[in-house]
């Protein structure tokens, strides 16, 4: 849609979708990512290109019966360092079906020596079973 206002294009959304409440803010962002070129990919090779981009270690799982991937696991190399720091406290937070996906998201939280918490990494998983979070651990 060039040329057209944001404004323009929320009206058009809520039109379209009435359940939708599309944010200003969203549709600048999807213009920025459209820019970037990362809308010509799938959702999990831009995920896969952001983090490579940004600092992340990253590992991906694939399905047995296709090449789609059914985990990620992600951690900034600057949390890979607080956790060498801090090996004593690794604590697991999972929730799911929060989001469109419904994956259920880990994220791995560390401790300081001064009780500070800190995000370590985060694995997105297929499905919550022992297998999936294993392998995320």
């Amino acid at each position: 849609m060039t040329g057209v206002k944001p404004q323009q294009i929320k009206v058009a959304l809520r039109k379209k979708f009435p359940g939708v409440q599309p944010v200003i803010k969203d549709i600048y962002h999807t213009a920025k990512i459209r820019r970037d070129g990362l809308l010509c990919d799938t959702p999990m090779k831009a995920l896969e290109n952001f983090l490579t981009c940004n600092g992340f270690t990253f590992y991906t799982q694939e399905s047995d019966t296709d090449d789609r991937t059914e985990e990620i696991f992600f951690c900034h190399n600057k949390s890979h360092k607080m956790w060498c720091a801090f090996l004593e406290v690794l604590m697991l937070d999972t929730t799911y079906n929060t989001y469109m996906y419904n994956w259920p998201l880990a994220q791995f939280i560390g401790v300081t020596s001064t009780s500070k918490s800190f995000c370590i990494a985060t694995a997105f998983v297929i499905r919550e079973r022992q297998r999936n979070f294993t392998w995320a651990l």
